[in-house]
């Protein structure tokens, strides 16, 4: 397994020049918030995504833009959720392609924790045909002003009961010293915001859609008290690749779907009567899966 990182520090997979018994190669690489690009290998096949994707306008509506960029030229590309197509894979030059998530079910599955695999052929290079495993999350960056407010990187899927639809966006923020109240402004997309002093930021999908495009205009966080702010921060929301990894071999076997995990079964299951927020329990989704 061989591992790259583009201004990143990679996952801690073992490096290890003997094949595996399947003789599988994977590539792995892992975002930190900043990186620009990610690299991965297999064969003599090379593959990168850029981390930052983009909106626009595609079939009427808005559509997340994840381009990537092969060493090989490219034949056909396609991209897919265990048993279905999903989404939208174009070439769009000798060695580009593009991956096009509409908003709305697209794109808010994917945001939600699901991992898009990519299968992508190729006219020459060993392999021809290989496999991206990629996963899109919701990330904060470019922070601009007082260091006394702290926002986390992360916006995190959780499971919390509420109507038809049990899917939260969840981030987190703190503020140094005594303050009485954090506040978040923008044109659109704010988020809920309690929990003094460990402030929980919440948002709906379609709010966090809106905080996220465009990602060019960033939120204003402002702390304070009884006579006003006293700290002022910017950061952007953005959609971010944050996982990337590439096989020669069969996805469905190298990356399984997971099963419910005892440990968060037995949280989930364990909760009083009435819970709503089962947020301590695990991801949206490794609580989803064990709600059957």
């Amino acid at each position: 397994m061989t591992c790259f990182t583009a201004l990143a520090a990679c996952d801690n997979a073992p490096l290890d020049d003997a094949p595996s018994e399947s003789m599988e190669e994977v590539g792995v690489s892992t975002a930190a918030e900043t990186a620009t690009r990610l690299y991965a290998t297999v064969g003599n096949n090379e593959l990168s995504f850029e981390t930052l994707g983009t909106f626009e306008q595609r079939d009427g509506v808005r559509a997340l833009i994840l381009h990537a960029t092969a060493n090989r030229y490219l034949s056909d590309v396609l991209s897919f959720v265990p048993d279905d197509a999903f989404g939208d894979a174009n070439v769009i030059s000798e060695r580009r392609f593009e991956i096009v998530l509409h908003e709305g079910h697209e794109l808010n599955t994917v945001l939600s924790g699901l991992p898009l695999f990519v299968r992508v052929t190729t006219n020459t290079g060993t392999p021809r045909s290989y496999t991206a495993r990629i996963v899109v999350a919701p990330r904060f960056y470019d922070f601009r002003g007082d260091s006394g407010i702290w926002i986390d990187e992360a916006v995190t899927p959780r499971y919390v009961v509420q109507g038809n639809d049990n899917l939260i966006y969840r981030g987190h923020a703190s503020v140094s010293g005594y303050i009485d109240w954090l506040s978040v402004t923008a044109p659109d997309g704010i988020p809920s915001v309690y929990g003094r002093p460990n402030y929980k930021l919440d948002w709906t999908y379609t709010k966090l859609h809106e905080a996220i495009d465009p990602h060019t205009v960033p939120l204003a966080f402002s702390a304070g008290g009884d006579h006003g702010a006293t700290m002022q921060k910017t950061a952007r929301l953005v959609a971010r690749v944050t996982e990337f990894a590439l096989t020669d071999g069969d996805a469905y076997d190298v990356w399984p779907s997971p099963p419910c995990d005892p440990a968060v079964s037995a949280c989930y299951h364990s909760q009083p009567a009435g819970t709503t927020d089962f947020s301590q329990c695990g991801t949206y989704r490794q609580v989803l899966r064990c709600t059957y």
